[in-house]
């Protein structure tokens, strides 16, 4: 068991806070963001009430600020939304330090590839797992391609991935109940709490 590849959660995990949360109000703009936030509050409430499942949640709220958005307008902002993200200073260290001992660095996020892909290769990951958007032409169409890319859909979207390996050694960082099933199939995993510290082979559940 000599390969070593890492598989790291984005949001609250590798940066603070949630990204996709931010990007609502970042990409629509405050006009578009504000016309929808009543809307958005419904949908906060069924989730908060367990009226709507987190992932029924996901696709409401994308296709309510993305549908019809041009890519390129998206494209166009990218740059500015990764200055936004905060990198807890533990996890990169550590995750640089893996790296440099010759692991592959897989980034594995509920996250939408619409600005994932740009993170990725921005901070250096040398694969991006993260849900998948449709697009007809230059436009978003509002609609997910399969299932949103948490819980046990992270492990689903691993083992068919480019760099995974079942007799590799496999390093999990995480922060919630989302990345627990990615630590069952690690080998040896960090929980990443709220400050961006560091537990190694312990969460809070």
């Amino acid at each position: 068991m000599n390969t070593k590849v890492v598989y790291a959660d984005f949001d609250g995990t590798f940066v603070k806070g949630d990204s996709y949360i931010r990007s609502l109000l970042f990409f629509a703009g405050y006009t578009k963001f504000l016309k929808s936030l009543p809307e958005l509050i419904i949908i906060v409430i069924g989730y908060f009430f367990k009226a709507v499942s987190r992932d029924e949640a996901k696709k409401r709220s994308f296709r309510l600020i993305y549908k019809g958005m041009e890519t390129e307008l998206i494209e166009r902002k990218l740059n500015d939304f990764y200055n936004q993200m905060h990198v807890f200073p533990k996890v990169k260290k550590k995750i640089s330090e893996l790296r440099d001992i010759g692991c592959k660095i897989i980034v594995v996020t509920a996250s939408p590839d619409i600005y994932m892909n740009f993170m990725a290769e921005k901070f250096g990951f040398d694969e991006c797992i993260c849900t998948q958007t449709e697009k007809n032409g230059r436009f978003l169409t509002g609609r997910l391609i399969g299932n949103n890319c948490n819980y046990s859909e992270k492990v689903s979207r691993i083992k068919t991935s480019k760099y995974y390996d079942k007799d590799a050694q496999i390093i999990v960082f995480g922060n919630s109940k989302g990345d627990e099933e990615m630590f069952k199939i690690s080998t040896e995993f960090y929980f990443v709490d709220k400050s961006g510290n560091l537990k190694k082979g312990r969460t809070p559940w």
